[in-house]
């Protein structure tokens, strides 16, 4: 008997120790990857989406998927890792320029000012002065979070930031392994990865959303499976943080509180109590992150969201996106712009039915603005055009599926949040930025095309050697939830209170010239090199001809076009430095006529001194003159 036992034991051990090595291996290969200098020439086919991409995608997760046991999850799990480090590899080695990063790390307008906001907090400023960062607090809290534990590198804190994306999506694509088989989680987690592929590497709120989302959505689906109070709770917090961190489909919400009171309904129809408690949970839970959360960061009240007043303001004028409300009024005051919407709409109230038609037609249709990544090159794109209809036709056929097996308490829940994302387009129109308003909750909508094939083909039985270790799995997406929330909600909180603006003696400079002090953080700019000056092709050292080739929005910012040709006049080169002047923490770009500036200088160090200001229409350049 104790022979028996100890077998047990041993098999037990022996299964924890692959499960362990089955999340170790995938995670280790993600910073290797990121540790070499890949060719562009070959990461670049990673970046952005084509027919051959997607196909070779979806194979390889089918394949993964069909392997058995901890060889599946290996497979599955390094081949996400491997997917998403390979598309951040090509903005690190390519000098990949476009409307929110430069030369593939700096953080570029929207993105910029999360980042500032994340800098505010780390050197004791309030983030009342970090335009995004003032509506959407979440996102440059937990990034300060990821910059104070890497010593405020860019570099590994966006490195982090894209695994924590990487690990959500797997996990949910898991979920959907274990209940409906191979075909349908491939289908979903080739959909996921090429919905976040472009926002891979960039400073946006999108990619925590993201993650947050995935992690949500598994910990519901849990909780629907095992009416597990914890679960449901857990998921229902991180799915509240993942909307408010990228203001996404908020109308999710009243419906799971429907859905809610059906699966704890008991032996009635339903539940009204739970769905009150539920409902209560809820309200005290955004008011305290929507609200409470960023007075506690110096954000005055009512800041929180103030940009929906521009899109509410383009949807009564017949979808015309947010920037008429500033060109037309002339004002960013929220409460102008909702007063002059009103009017418009009290004038003109079929105009907003037209607006929201447009939102839709610009949701499902093919394009930029469109859901699927399938992007139209040109008119005779045909194989495009084929792509979106497929997209389109298991879109219909899973939610007709979905419909059929409405009274399973997992379909249910897909039914609901697919429901809440469709009921929430209106109000995040495409138009305003395309389909990355709805990351927090994109797990809903791909898991619907996913189950398509389910009325043909029967799902595929997962066994007993297949499945992954059940409690470890379990483990691993509760804790990384807390410390996910844990990031986002306390440390950011901890970090502004426990630090305090520094005091600095002022440099003189001559009349014209802007003292400044600011801190050299570790990879957390790019030196633009010459060829034959420096070894580069891999950030901070960018190659200049990179740096020139790769430049999306040349012939439109002048500010890209500034930079490289400050970068060409110079000898040497050019470094770029994103920094807060501490004298009175104002966010410009420090340039410097010596690419090798920062190299005898250590991690945190101040530097000091003079600057001449050179303002173009996008963003001033601050030339360090000594």
């Amino acid at each position: 008997m104790k022979v028996t036992e100890s077998v047990a034991v041993a098999r037990v051990n022996q299964k924890r120790e692959l499960w362990v090595i089955s999340l170790v291996v995938p995670l280790s290969l993600f910073w290797v990857i990121l540790a070499f200098t890949i060719p562009d020439s070959f990461s670049g086919y990673f970046f952005a989406y084509s027919l051959s991409l997607f196909l070779l995608v979806w194979l390889l997760y089918y394949i993964s998927f069909k392997l058995l046991g901890n060889y599946g999850v290996v497979a599955g799990f390094g081949l996400t890792m491997i997917l998403f480090a390979l598309t951040l590899s090509y903005r690190w080695t390519s000098g990949y320029s476009d409307n929110f990063v430069i030369g593939g790390l700096l953080p570029y307008k929207d993105a910029k000012n999360y980042y500032l906001g994340a800098k505010l907090l780390l050197n004791g400023f309030p983030l009342n002065r970090a335009g995004q960062s003032t509506e959407r607090p979440l996102f440059p809290g937990f990034l300060s979070t990821l910059l104070l534990i890497t010593q405020q590198n860019l570099k590994i804190a966006l490195a982090i930031l894209v695994q924590f994306a990487g690990i959500g999506s797997y996990l949910a694509a898991r979920k959907i392994f274990k209940v409906f088989g191979a075909l349908s989680a491939s289908i979903f987690a080739v959909f996921l990865y090429f919905y976040i592929q472009p926002l891979i590497g960039l400073t946006m709120s999108e990619l925590i959303g993201f993650a947050a989302g995935c992690f949500a959505f598994v910990l519901l689906s849990q909780s629907a499976e095992t009416l597990n109070g914890f679960d449901l709770a857990l998921g229902i917090l991180t799915l509240l943080i993942a909307v408010s961190a990228r203001a996404g489909a908020f109308l999710i919400f009243p419906l799971l509180l429907l859905w809610i009171g059906w699966i704890y309904r008991g032996s009635g129809r339903f539940s009204i109590k739970i769905a009150i408690y539920v409902a209560i949970g809820l309200a005290v839970g955004y008011f305290l992150v929507n609200s409470v959360y960023g007075q506690l960061l110096g954000i005055p009240s009512g800041s929180s969201f103030s940009n929906f007043s521009y899109a509410l303001y383009g949807q009564v004028r017949g979808g015309t996106g947010w920037h008429s409300a500033i060109e037309e009024l002339g004002t960013r005051e929220p409460s102008d712009v909702y007063r002059a919407a009103f009017r418009f709409f009290l004038a003109h109230p079929f105009s907003l039915v037209i607006g929201i038609m447009k939102s839709y037609w610009d949701f499902f249709l093919p394009g930029f603005s469109g859901i699927f990544a399938f992007g139209i090159n040109g008119q005779d794109d045909w194989l495009t055009y084929v792509m979106w209809g497929l997209g389109m036709i298991f879109l219909a056929g899973g939610l007709l599926w979905l419909i059929r097996h409405a009274r399973s308490r997992l379909v249910s829940l897909f039914l609901v949040g697919f429901a809440g994302m469709l009921l929430s387009i209106p109000f995040l129109p495409p138009i305003d930025g395309g389909s990355r308003f709805y990351a927090s909750t994109m797990p809903f909508f791909f898991v619907v095309p996913s189950l398509a094939l389910n009325w043909w083909i029967e799902k595929d039985k997962v066994g007993k050697s297949s499945t992954w270790y059940a409690p470890g799995n379990l483990t691993v997406l509760r804790l990384g939830s807390i410390l996910l929330l844990t990031s986002i909600l306390i440390i950011p909180v901890l970090i502004f209170h426990g630090k305090s603006p520094l005091s600095f003696n002022t440099p003189i400079c001559a009349s014209g010239q802007q003292a400044f002090v600011i801190r050299a953080d570790p990879a957390s700019y790019i030196d633009l090199i010459s060829g034959g000056t420096k070894t580069c092709g891999m950030v901070p050292d960018v190659c200049l001809a990179d740096f020139a080739k790769n430049g999306t929005q040349g012939p439109v910012d002048d500010f890209y076009r500034d930079l490289l040709s400050l970068a060409r006049t110079s000898k040497a080169g050019l470094c770029i430095m994103p920094a807060i002047n501490l004298l009175d923490g104002q966010f410009h770009y420090f340039v410097a006529d010596d690419p090798s500036i920062l190299n005898s200088i250590s991690s945190g160090q101040v530097i000091s001194g003079c600057a001449i200001e050179t303002c173009s229409k996008n963003q001033s350049i601050f030339q360090i003159i000594h």
